[in-house]
């Protein structure tokens, strides 16, 4: 699972699309080291990149400087920390480290499967998905399909609508006993917007559900799974890729600026003070009816956020 993602993140980067990590992989170690993600779940830390000394909040404290020692215990994420130089080397050394509980992705006793979400482009989502079948092969990647089933409003509507088309009369109780009878039964077949269920190279995908083209369309490029993926998911491998806006906008704003994104300091003055006043963007509270600048950075700009 870690190294199927590996490989669709570094084909994605390699595209010039960066890839958001959405969810609990931020908490895994490995999935940083193997570039999955850019969150680094350690303790705040120090790393020259040059000599390579370290400074670890809660690790051989009584050999680091008093300085940098104070920097670690007064905050709480490495994205935080002041900008500071190498006791050994004078470089300025890199900061780093979120500090998220291992727990949170694997379970308390580590025997979750990795569930590894990833947004990608929305205009590289397609080509990652055909990437996974290239990898995959042809008759070893689906997408994951879904099946829209009759609720119980719309069942309740469909017995009255019956019933007056066909000049009939029924009790109350009874309206509801048959829409009970309907309610739950198979409406509509659909895919997931993101899922491609693996199936591994020593079985039949018929060995787990039979599959179908998406609307009976034989010319459709994919072939979904004719039963709803949640009964799969436990016995067979289920990716999630994603479609956001959020990796288009920053590759826009890399062709537009000439600015190396990954290069953009975290703890940025400027782009923090956003959270808290309009200053930086050059307009007043009134002009955009907000204390706050964060209306155009996604997820901060809904009302629920910005009141928070």
């Amino acid at each position: 699972v870690y190294y199927i993602s590996h490989m669709l993140v570094k084909n994605s980067n390699e595209n010039g699309y960066v890839v958001g990590s959405r969810g609990s992989v931020g908490s895994s170690f490995v999935a940083s080291m193997m570039n999955i993600t850019e969150v680094n779940p350690l303790k705040p830390h120090y790393i020259c990149k040059h000599c390579h000394y370290s400074a670890f909040k809660g690790e051989n404290e009584e050999k680091i400087p008093e300085h940098i020692l104070k920097n670690l215990h007064q905050f709480a994420t490495g994205y935080d920390l002041p900008e500071c130089d190498c006791p050994v080397c004078g470089s300025r050394m890199h900061k780093d480290g979120v500090d998220i509980p291992f727990e949170t992705f694997l379970g308390f006793k580590g025997d979750k499967v990795p569930d590894i979400d990833l947004n990608f482009s929305g205009d590289y989502q397609d080509k990652a998905h055909l990437f996974c079948r290239e990898v995959f092969g042809y008759d070893n990647a689906f997408r994951a399909g879904t099946i829209g089933t009759v609720a119980e409003k719309t069942a309740y509507g469909f017995v009255k609508n019956y019933l007056e088309e066909n000049g009939l009369t029924a009790r109350e109780a009874e309206v509801r006993r048959i829409a009970a009878g309907i309610t739950g039964s198979k409406r509509t077949t659909g895919q997931h917007p993101g899922g491609i269920v693996v199936v591994p190279d020593y079985m039949e995908v018929s060995d787990f559900t039979p599959f179908q083209f998406p609307a009976d369309d034989v010319n459709s490029a994919w072939r979904t799974t004719h039963f709803d993926y949640h009964a799969i998911d436990q016995d067979l491998l289920k990716l999630d890729i994603l479609g956001h806006s959020d990796p288009t906008q920053l590759r826009m704003i890399q062709d537009l600026t000439g600015t190396d994104i990954l290069k953009v300091p975290l703890d940025d003055k400027e782009t923090m003070s956003i959270f808290t006043s309009t200053e930086a963007l050059g307009v007043t509270a009134e002009q955009i009816h907000s204390e706050v600048g964060s209306f155009g950075i996604p997820e901060f700009g809904t009302k629920f956020t910005r009141q928070m």
